[in-house]
């Protein structure tokens, strides 16, 4: 397969950075950065559990050089929400370079950033956003970036996981999909009908923890506490009542049976659960290393599902309750 030429937007930060690490032996990598000086002064490292740090090395630019003569055949954004300003930042540089613009993936946690970049391309491309390959994906593993010594660090561990799907555009996904075989990345693709439905599972995942978070205690201290761990339960029962009235579901993720888990959530009392929350506790924390939740996104998380039962004008009063201890 001919290597592919591919810009990794947001490098320099988390994601980013342990996408471009673990692809640049299976492409030609470009890393696209804000702030990219630390890079170039050799204090990026990247830190695999059970391996020493490695220096991170490889081309970098900034976003005001993103080429406009040379485009990549992939542009892969790992920014944070909202992905829609960003999106349209770099494909209007590629409408008004009248070169073929490349496929776009999205790694943004939320349900909403496929959809922030599909209405961008029509509005950028019209009609012709349909000739644009758009593809979603979520990842599993918790990164952790911390400075050692004057120097910043990437933690992750191997193998990377991850599941994915195409939202739009022609063609399938064969070439991604051997793309991330051959860097050893597990990933799952998932059908084109069903990546709605992997988003929603994937935000069901990031729910938890987050009232425990609000209240400045970790998953197993809060899930500890009765009744914090009542408010877990009751974030995931209003989202998943929220979720089920459209006609939308769930799917299982390997390793992470979200299916099953909404499934039990819906129809059983909290109480059912109470006994059962030091495993679950358990469970979570060896899922995620110890890493802290991040309440920097908790618009798209809590406030998704705010956002999705006004939609429907279903209540989700402990979702609105644990957004506004961050959002005063």
């Amino acid at each position: 397969m001919k290597e592919k030429k591919m810009a990794i937007i947001g490098v320099g930060g988390r994601t980013g950075t342990m996408f471009a690490f673990e692809l640049r032996k299976h492409a030609s990598v470009l890393g696209v950065g804000k702030e990219i000086e630390y890079i170039k002064k050799e204090k990026l490292f990247i830190k695999r559990k059970g391996s020493d740090p490695e220096l991170f090395e490889g081309e970098v630019i900034t976003p005001l050089e993103f080429p406009s003569e040379v485009l990549p055949e992939i542009i892969f954004l790992t920014t944070k929400n909202p992905v829609g300003p960003v999106v349209k930042n770099y494909y209007q540089k590629i409408k008004e370079s009248k070169m073929f613009p490349p496929t776009l993936i999205l790694s943004q946690n939320g349900v909403v950033a496929g959809e922030d970049a599909i209405n961008v391309l029509k509005e950028v491309f019209g009609k012709n956003y349909k000739k644009i390959r758009v593809v979603r994906l979520n990842l599993f593993n918790p990164i952790d970036k911390r400075e050692i010594n004057n120097k910043t660090h990437i933690a992750y561990s191997l193998p990377i996981k991850l599941v994915f799907g195409k939202i739009s555009g022609p063609g399938n996904l064969q070439d991604i999909a051997l793309l991330f075989k051959k860097a050893g990345i597990v990933a799952k693709e998932f059908p084109s009908e069903k990546v709605k439905n992997m988003e929603f599972s994937k935000l069901f995942l990031n729910l938890i923890g987050m009232a425990s978070a609000t209240r400045g205690v970790s998953v197993n201290q809060g899930f500890g506490d009765s009744e914090i761990f009542r408010e877990e339960i009751g974030v995931l029962k209003e989202y998943i009542k929220v979720v089920r009235a459209p006609g939308k579901s769930f799917v299982n993720f390997p390793h992470f049976p979200v299916k099953l888990f909404a499934f039990l959530f819906e129809i059983f009392p909290i109480e059912i659960f109470l006994p059962f929350r030091r495993f679950f506790a358990k469970l979570i924390s060896e899922g995620r290393e110890g890493k802290p939740k991040d309440l920097g996104e908790i618009e798209y998380y809590n406030g998704a599902v705010v956002n999705l039962g006004k939609k429907i004008r279903i209540p989700t009063p402990v979702n609105e309750k644990v957004l506004k201890r961050v959002l005063k």
